[in-house]
């Protein structure tokens, strides 16, 4: 699965002892993350896998999850017409566009493990 991960934190041993039974036993670090849709079937023209936010009563779906889950990084590319918006840049188009592509061919582990 895809997700964007928005911040990596730690929880202090205070908090920690707080929100879990068994605190010693438990990670350090986590991340806040969003998350895309799963993967469908590949688009017949160029093999890529489409995606779009996973959004839920309105709202994106996110969770906390552990810094160890995160396997790898993604290119993801987005989807336009003829034309790119204007108002799309490098900062802002994972909140603007609705629909992104995974690149599987950006280099060979990620053919391997997306494919």
């Amino acid at each position: 699965r895809v997700a964007q991960v928005l911040i990596v934190f730690m929880l202090t041993s205070q908090t920690t002892a707080a929100l879990f039974c068994t605190p010693e036993n438990l990670p350090t670090h986590f991340a806040y993350a969003e998350w895309f849709t799963p993967f469908g079937q590949p688009e017949a023209n160029h093999g890529l896998y489409r995606i779009s936010r996973l959004v839920c009563n309105g709202e994106r779906l996110a969770s906390i999850i552990e810094i160890s889950d995160i396997r790898r990084s993604v290119h993801l590319i987005p989807k336009f017409g003829p034309v790119a918006p204007r108002e799309w840049t490098s900062g802002t188009v994972l909140e603007l566009c609705s629909t992104l592509f995974v690149n599987s061919f950006s280099d060979r582990h990620a053919y391997l493990t997306i494919i």
